[in-house]
């Protein structure tokens, strides 16, 4: 490595670090600020539980928040730091010495590219195999580190290709649980039990569980569901999902299903967004499911999974020319082109993202197009670079 490289790499990296401090900093303020209110109902159990203990979980909960903000901010925060690495390199002049030595300013951008691509290896990772594994910490709200109260368990596929679902779910006790429901018009309060649809690979109904309450059980290699009144039916319509069986109706006795979705898979499809949180191999997986029907979102953010880190090398080779040429540019200015760069691609993706997932566009259409139309874009503003 070259003096040159090195001196940019230390001016980049120190850019780099401050960019990214700075701006995590911001999305966390604006996270509490959002989140006040739920904040304020997690102090009222402080005397109960101690200040102390909220205070540590709410550091782990926003350790946790972010990895998950880190894909947020990765591209303005190279984007920002190269800008300013840029400005101070030209504001200093060094930069006209760089260019007089008739080294090329590619050549001066080269390691920051380098780092980028370093960061957009480390955004693939924490996208593919960080986020997935804490998944179930990324869709708790502030205000449920302490109280967890009980939800749903709304239609969670496993490895079996069957479908569980339960009016409620206690995250203290680890139990799916019955619920009783009016159903208006109908004149009827039933229980609402515990349900597993199985299916056969092709997804065709092959009988439903049903059970009153249901308990994870975790014994080495064994994981399942303790079904308390568990019976085997034979398949129901999905328009009978939550009809109640005739008081005769006669079913096989069934005490354990074996599945790998416990306690944590469960929590982590809470959020009506989980999938966000979801690696490319189970976002297509889940995608082919014809009971998700939110299909079109599960395509849209499966193929983003692959254009999203095309996008952030794109965003900084599309920038970095804007913010090199003046060498009496502002530093705030240089940023401030930056960010609104950066704001003018993510208007691009989010109305991309908004077409697709209401079926205006294709999911794969969805999902490209930012980058078919800013590729071209970055071509042009490097060629139009003095170098």
């Amino acid at each position: 490595m070259k003096i040159l490289d090195r001196y940019i790499l230390q001016t980049f990296m120190l850019s780099l670090a401050i960019s990214l401090a700075a701006l995590m900093g911001i999305v966390l303020i604006l996270d509490l600020v959002l989140n006040v209110n739920k904040l304020f109902n997690l102090s009222a159990t402080a005397h109960v539980t101690g200040f102390w203990s909220i205070f540590v979980n709410l550091l782990g909960y926003y350790f946790y928040k972010m990895f998950d903000y880190f894909q947020w901010i990765a591209a303005p925060a190279i984007l920002v730091a190269a800008a300013a690495s840029l400005v101070r390199l030209n504001r200093s002049r060094e930069l006209v010495g760089v260019k007089a030595a008739g080294v090329s300013l590619y050549r001066v951008m080269w390691p920051m590219i380098v780092v980028a691509l370093l960061l957009d290896a480390f955004y693939v990772v924490n996208q593919e195999i960080i986020i997935p594994s804490i998944a179930p910490e990324l869709t708790r709200d502030p205000d449920e580190m302490e109280v967890r109260e009980k939800f749903p368990v709304d239609f969670i596929r496993d490895a079996h290709n069957n479908v569980l679902y339960a009016p409620l779910y206690d995250p203290k006790t680890e139990e799916m649980l019955s619920e009783p429901r009016a159903f208006p018009g109908k004149g009827v309060v039933h229980e609402i039990k515990v349900r597993i649809f199985l299916r056969d690979e092709n997804y065709h109904p092959a009988g439903t569980l049903e059970a009153d309450r249901a308990r994870w059980y975790r014994r080495g290699a064994l994981e399942g569901w303790q079904l308390e009144g568990g019976l085997r039916f034979p398949p129901v319509d999905r328009a009978a999902v939550f009809d109640q069986r005739p008081a005769d109706s006669e079913g096989e006795p069934i005490a354990f299903y074996a599945t790998n979705v416990g306690p944590e898979e469960i929590e982590r499809h809470r959020a009506s967004d989980f999938y966000r949180y979801m690696a490319y191999r189970e976002l297509k997986i889940l995608a082919k499911d014809p009971m998700r029907g939110n299909w079109r979102q599960l395509q849209v953010a499966m193929h983003q999974h692959l254009t999203m880190p095309i996008m952030n090398l794109l965003i900084l080779l599309l920038g970095l020319p804007f913010v090199t040429g003046r060498e009496d540019r502002n530093y705030f200015i240089s940023i401030g082109v930056a960010l609104g760069l950066f704001i003018a691609v993510f208007v691009l993706m989010f109305a991309a993202t908004a077409f697709g997932n209401t079926g205006h566009l294709s999911p794969l259409t969805a999902a490209w197009i930012p980058v078919i139309l800013v590729l071209p874009a970055s071509i042009l503003s490097l060629e139009m670079l003095r170098t």
